[in-house]
Order: structure tokens, then sequence, then C-alpha cells
């Protein structure tokens, strides 16, 4: 049975016809992975454990912009998670990349330069599902590895809630943006974020 949060975010979801029902994360277990429960029983930021919601969808809509277009969500609400990889040398560094739906990464300039890599490029499937024991496809910032640092672009942080990867293709969170700042290894990135051309 789901339970229906009363929030204007999810007020707002409901009013524009979208069909996404979301529960808080902790009394639907089941349909996120292990590490994402476990990191919102421990969480230590000011954010409730309730506030982190997450509603069932279709796998075949898990991407930013198909889910945007099913489910009536605004893409200003809604973010994209990459997991990226930079190397310079024998020396490997891990990020997790968020920018909002309708942009991309911009990896070549400001992310190889953050990382001082010189090359970058998206993390291998391998060890993406191995270092976070979530699916490929619906990866989210929350139950990481806390080695691996978080660029933000600012505009995720523009709305007061964001929709992101509940990290099993058939779910989707909805969680308060300023959360994102309470991730370890959690920055602002200037211009990571390109806006893709219609």
């Amino acid at each position: 049975m789901y339970y229906l949060i009363s929030s204007p975010f999810v007020n707002y979801l409901f009013m524009q016809g979208t069909s996404l029902n979301f529960s808080p994360v902790l009394e639907r277990p089941d349909l996120v992975p292990a590490s994402l429960t476990e990191a919102i029983k421990s969480w230590t930021g000011p954010q409730k454990a309730s506030d982190f919601l997450v509603a069932e969808i279709d796998p075949e809509f898990s991407g930013g912009a198909e889910l945007c277009a099913k489910y009536g969500v605004d893409p200003r609400h809604g973010a994209n998670c990459l997991i990226v990889e930079g190397k310079r040398g024998g020396i490997s560094s891990i990020v997790v990349c968020l920018v909002p739906v309708g942009y991309r990464y911009d990896m070549s300039g400001v992310v190889r330069k953050k990382l001082n890599a010189r090359q970058v490029s998206v993390a291998s499937l391998d060890l993406v599902i191995s270092k976070t024991q979530m699916e490929y496809g619906s990866i989210t910032p929350i139950g990481l590895p806390k080695d691996w640092q978080v660029f933000i672009d600012p505009l995720v942080m523009t709305s007061e809630r964001i929709i992101i990867g509940g990290g099993l293709k058939k779910s989707k969170l909805s969680i308060p943006s300023n959360a994102l700042m309470y991730l370890p290894g959690a920055e602002i990135v200037e211009g990571l974020a390109k806006k893709i051309d219609p």
C-alpha cells in the first residue's frame, strides 16, 4: 500500500497530471538498493528520513527525459547522475556528476580540470555495478562509496526538491535538493552542465 506524502512538491506533481506516487523510502525498501536504505537510516544532515521519497516507475522510462515525458514531470525538477573516471598516469579518481535533465556533462573541460586528469570517461559498467550495487542507468548519489567526490551543477539546486534515480531502474527518488550538500565530498561546480541543443 502506498502512503501519499502531503508536500508542495508532491501536490505539484499530481496537479500536473503525473501518476508518480511517492512514499518514504524507509517504507518501501523493496524499491531501492540496501546501500541507499542504510544511508538514509544513518543520515546526519538536517533533513528527516521521511523527507526522502521513492516512487515505482516503469523501467522502460528510467531515463531523465523519458521519465519527464511519460509522467509529466517538469524537467527543471529532474536531475541525471553519471559516474566519471579520471586518469593521470597510473592514478585513477572517481567522481559523481549531477546535472539537470536536458543538459550534458562537460567532462572534457570542467570535470577533467577539476580532477587534474589527462583523460576522463564514463566509468566502466563493471566498476559502477561492483562498487555501488545499483543498476546501471539508475545510479543515485545517495549510498555511494564515501571516498567518491560529488560534483553538482548549481542549476540542480534551484528547485526545492529534485527527482533522481532510485538505484534500481524501477524507481525514482524525490529528495530535498539541499540534502545533496550533506553527501560526502559534495561540491558545487560551475559550468558542469551544458544545455543540449534542441
